[in-house]
């Protein structure tokens, strides 16, 4: 329980500001350098390799051959998984079930989709029924934590199991979606499409929900200090309840929008059980709305360029570069707690010399 607390006091840092912007530059940084060591071991050199991997992954020759485009669809399942982790996270909840309600959001936008309904309304009611199951699925592992007990990751591990056995059950049919649930594409020749301006939207009234409304307010209070929040006569029951269906609902839509704008079919698998990629993403936009775009769009970078800079240009296994996000994601979480223990360590020897003194003066 102390390390789930301490693994909470990395991710609800209110502290996303130019004095601490270092954290994930450092971190990218290391972890890029730490990726060049293994590039040496294929034969490759690092510079050619860093060179494939920026280009493939965030450059752009022209509007109608941009790598760019894809990277930023790549990002926007991303930015709403991370988030939803995160809005969990500033609730006190260190929920990892993202990827379960992903599943049934995707699992029920697909069967609105394979309706017949109007074109205008189609692909609306579809995410409205993505993020109402998302939003369902996600306040169980809160529910179940403060009415009985149940540590929330243990239970979100099971639910995001038990989610991908319920998606069987949905009347699926083969074949693509209705034309009329799909949403448009943004950019030729990509699968960028209108989800993306949901994410950004999702940024915003994140921000605005977390930092600016009371609600918000008492949220970040209930998640960052427990007790002061019950003494100053908050809810922590309402307001977990309220983070986590908002929470949910955010990866429900993730879930949808892949769906309805990249596959245009539910494919079995698309969000496997152990994908925590909202944590990811989160860790490294330090649970801001700002951060977590940034960091969206440099892991979904990241992964592109993988692919098809470094495993089809170079030779090199795309899985370099999820271990490279790893590796900075642990730098992150390392700094985090070595920080908050030297604090504590520091505060233990200023006591004692204080004591000490205290000691001679008399």
């Amino acid at each position: 329980m102390k390390e789930t607390q301490s693994y909470l006091s990395i991710l609800t840092r209110d502290d996303f500001s130019g004095s601490q912007l270092w954290r994930p530059v450092l971190a990218a940084l290391l972890g890029l350098l730490l990726g060049g060591l293994f590039v040496l071991f294929s034969g490759e050199t690092p510079l050619r390799a860093y060179h494939l991997l920026l280009t493939a992954g965030f450059g752009c020759q022209q509007l109608d051959n941009c790598s760019f485009w894809t990277t930023l669809q790549f990002a926007t399942p991303l930015i709403l998984a991370g988030l939803s982790a995160a809005v969990a996270f500033r609730a006190g909840v260190f929920s990892v079930g993202q990827a379960g309600q992903m599943v049934l959001g995707a699992g029920l936008a697909a069967w609105v989709a394979y309706q017949t309904l109007p074109m205008g309304w189609h692909p609306v009611l579809a995410l409205i029924t993505a993020a109402l199951a998302g939003a369902l699925w996600g306040v169980l592992p809160g529910l179940l934590k403060l009415l009985i007990g149940v540590h929330e990751i243990i239970s979100s591990i099971v639910l995001n199991a038990i989610a991908g056995f319920l998606v069987r059950f949905i009347p699926l049919r083969f074949g693509p979606i209705n034309a009329s649930a799909q949403l448009p594409t943004l950019a030729p020749a990509t699968k960028l499409n209108q989800g993306f301006f949901i994410a950004l939207i999702a940024v915003l009234a994140v921000y605005l929900f977390l930092w600016v409304s009371a609600s918000g307010y008492q949220q970040r209070m209930v998640g960052q200090a427990p007790q002061f929040a019950k003494y100053g006569g908050l809810k922590p029951l309402r307001t977990v309840v309220v983070a986590l269906l908002i929470s949910g609902a955010l990866a429900g839509l993730a879930g949808a929008i892949e769906v309805l704008g990249v596959h245009y079919r539910f494919i079995v698998g698309f969000s496997a059980d152990e994908n925590f990629d909202g944590i990811l993403v989160a860790l490294l936009g330090q649970s801001h709305p700002v951060g977590i775009l940034l960091a969206a769009i440099f892991v979904g970078g990241v992964r592109l360029g993988s692919l098809n800079g470094l495993q089809i240009q170079a030779g090199i296994p795309r899985e370099l570069g999820n271990a490279m996000l790893a590796v900075m994601a642990l730098l992150m979480a390392a700094e985090h707690l070595l920080g908050s223990r030297s604090v504590a360590l520091r505060g233990r020897i200023a006591a004692l010399r204080k004591s000490r003194n205290k000691g001679s003066s008399r």
